[in-house]
């Protein structure tokens, strides 16, 4: 498996439904991004592929607005009427010697490059023509008036990878015979050649109606969830949020004892996969003696960024007999928009008691539990 040594196409030809005004559904934006900037930023990112063709409808001037467009990596060219079409004028426009061809839908955002990689091994490892994903069937067929095995239909999904020679004899012979073929494993079938499949992922969807555009927000989100608890002591104030709030108590704590926030912080980080406050901000470590906590969210702002994701939306309560929270909801929101970096719409922010059971109940303590939402922008 060399690196730099694939070809990859994206099929981008089709107008396909257009559920956003005469917006072509791959130009549909899920995130920030287009469905087919999603789609093609794993070709761009994989380090198996050396060129990426797209074939794009004649007169398509969307394609000049996205982020991709003048990736030294990507050629343009003109796509046909069917997919057929577009995928063969692609190989057509090949001058290079590459062994395999990776080809993949413009309207399927959600790839990795771990799919990538897993086909280019597999079809290596196989010496097969062609390498494809699938998923299982899970609900139940039926044909007319008989219900079908389903164990033996598989749903076909694409990237698909190939040898380079083999798939386009292929489709020539499939366009000699007038046989469209539906996606390149089919050609690759179609002349009998050696076909190969592995496990792939059911959030790697086609988008196909309007609907599939929340399925995918769906698959594209992570959620986590925190909680914190402080004891209280005589004091003059505790703060939560970044925000002091004056009264008779402060907060028991190692840091600054800001329960709001770690509480978001453990949420965000648990959404991440990155554990809890305690992997990074150790109470047994003197340096974090009265930490802000500011420099906790921080801190996972920073993971966050590394890893392309980012809060889509935060919902918490804070738990307690007194302070009264009310008052102080609009200092605490700004201030929760401002650390955090997210719009005030999108933080939810609310507050209640124990009535008067436990030790929260007893003005002994202070809880507080978040639930944050991340997006994947990868």
């Amino acid at each position: 498996m060399k690196e730099n040594s694939l070809l990859a196409i994206i099929a981008a030809a089709g107008i396909g439904k257009r559920f956003d005004g005469d917006l072509p559904k791959q130009y549909v934006k899920i995130n920030g991004r287009s469905i087919i900037e999603n789609a093609v930023k794993p070709f761009i990112d994989s380090k198996y592929i050396s060129k990426i063709v797209i074939a794009i409808s004649d007169g398509d001037e969307l394609i000049k607005s996205q982020n991709f467009y003048n990736c030294e990596k990507i050629e343009y060219i003109i796509g046909g009427l069917t997919r057929q079409e577009s995928i063969f004028n692609a190989l057509n426009s090949i001058e290079d010697d590459y062994e395999f061809v990776i080809t993949h839908d413009a309207a399927r955002p959600n790839v990795s490059e771990n799919d990538i990689a897993r086909l280019f091994e597999d079809i290596v490892h196989s010496k097969s023509s062609c390498s494809y994903l699938y998923t299982p069937v899970y609900d139940s067929i039926r044909e007319d008036d008989r219900t079908l095995d389903k164990s033996k239909f598989n749903l076909v999904q694409t990237p698909q990878i190939c040898n380079f020679k083999d798939l386009k004899k292929s489709i020539q012979s499939c366009i000699d015979n007038n046989v469209d073929c539906p996606d390149e494993s089919f050609a690759i079938e179609y002349s009998n050649l050696k076909l190969s499949k592995i496990l792939g992922d059911r959030s790697n969807i086609k988008v196909t109606e309007k609907a599939d555009i929340e399925i995918l927000n769906n698959f594209l989100t992570r959620s986590g969830i925190g909680y914190d608890l402080h004891k209280y002591e005589p004091g003059d104030g505790i703060i939560l949020g970044g925000y002091k709030i004056t009264c008779k108590y402060k907060i028991v704590a190692h840091s600054d004892g800001d329960v709001l926030l770690h509480s978001i912080a453990d949420s965000i980080l648990g959404a991440a996969g990155l554990g809890d406050i305690g992997m990074f901000f150790s109470d047994q470590d003197n340096k974090n003696k009265n930490l802000d906590s500011t420099l906790i969210i921080e801190h996972c702002l920073n993971e966050l960024n590394k890893m392309d994701l980012e809060i889509y939306n935060i919902d918490t309560t804070i738990i307690c007999e007194n302070p009264k929270i009310n008052p102080h909801r609009e200092k605490i929101l700004e201030n929760l928009s401002a650390i955090l970096k997210v719009p005030m719409k999108k933080i939810g922010l609310k507050a209640t008691t124990s009535e008067k059971i436990g030790i929260i109940g007893n003005n002994e303590a202070i809880s507080v539990q978040s639930i944050v939402n991340l997006k994947d922008l990868s």
